[in-house]
């Protein structure tokens, strides 16, 4: 009688071996077990614990990646590496629209403006990491060092928690504090976006890398301008809220069924930049989340049928083709 084993050497393996082998699929863990044990032994013999710490971590990332359908053989996973040079280049675009139009606006408070007390520091470190660091992910883009740049997107998302943080602790009431945050959010959602972009599929940037990118930059400067830079005149604008929403949201569809077409990726690097900000005047325009809640849901109902029937007719078109 055999017995159902699911942590193949699991005694007197490391802790981190361990740990990463749990965040594989049970089953993927009874049949590569051990030769992902092996692998990881043989690659670590003479490494030392850093080495082996890091090993460990790039392993226990791709068991999330299994779990979460973000390899470089699943539709998701491709569509993130179609859309990455787009997201480097919208959240860049994003910063430097920012910095341009501080900088010629009349009596505007801006990252020009060095802080005079000390507790401005971590919302001026924000202001300005939101228009630099975007900027060496482009270039590590451009460079096609694509573990420099994933390194990159985290530290745009991590410009962009800070601005959430300082948000939350600068920001008096709720309103201010999701006003605020709402401008952090795209740095935020737009580096974890990158970051998860599977690395096999980016080769080294042809043509099309760097015209996805010039496009992204220009794309990203005038999503701000639409969105006003963020200005409260522009709060009970429900309408160009919701159009700035749904388009990006109902772009993802074209890659229902693994086709992989350019607007499903152009929404996904767009929605990063307006989820909140656009959320935030929809609730502004309804009136509270309860009021915004039936409109939510509504559109998340029609955007799956829509799924379900884009989903049904390329079946029986026969088509699964991809042309990304």
């Amino acid at each position: 009688m055999t017995t159902d084993q699911t942590m193949p050497g699991l005694l007197g393996e490391p802790v981190a071996l361990r740990a990463a082998l749990k965040l594989y699929p049970a089953r993927y863990r009874r049949e590569r077990g051990d030769e992902l044990t092996a692998v990881f032994a043989d690659s670590t013999a003479e490494s030392g614990k850093l080495a082996t710490a890091r090993e460990a971590l790039d392993l226990g990332a791709y068991g999330l990646r299994m779990r979460t359908g973000l390899t470089s053989s699943s539709t998701t996973g491709r569509l993130f590496a179609l859309a990455a040079p787009l997201i480097a280049g919208a959240i860049a675009g994003v910063g430097l629209a920012r910095g341009v139009y501080d900088a010629v606006t009349p009596g505007w408070t801006s990252m020009w403006d060095a802080p005079d007390r000390l507790g401005h520091i971590p919302g001026y470190l924000w202001y300005v990491g939101q228009v630099f660091v975007p900027l060496l992910l482009v270039a590590a883009v451009l460079a096609g060092r694509w573990r420099l740049a994933r390194t990159a997107g985290l530290a745009v998302a991590s410009v962009g928690a800070l601005g959430v943080a300082w948000a939350a602790v600068a920001m008096s009431g709720g309103w201010g504090v999701f006003l605020q945050s709402a401008e952090a959010t795209p740095a935020l959602f737009a580096g974890l976006l990158f970051a998860l972009a599977p690395q096999e599929l980016l080769e080294r940037p042809g043509r099309r890398e760097w015209a996805l990118v010039v496009a992204g930059l220009a794309g990203g400067a005038l999503v701000l301008a639409a969105e006003d830079f963020y200005s409260s005149f522009v709060l009970m604008d429900g309408t160009g809220a919701a159009v700035l929403l749904l388009l990006p949201l109902f772009a993802l569809l074209f890659a229902v069924r693994g086709r992989l077409l350019l607007p499903a990726a152009v929404g996904l690097a767009v929605l990063p930049l307006t989820l909140m900000f656009s959320l935030f005047r929809l609730w502004q325009v309804t009136g509270g989340t309860m009021k915004l809640l039936p409109w939510a849901l509504g559109v998340a109902t029609v955007m799956v049928l829509l799924g379900m029937v884009l989903d049904r007719t390329r079946t029986g078109a026969g088509g699964d083709r991809s042309l990304a």
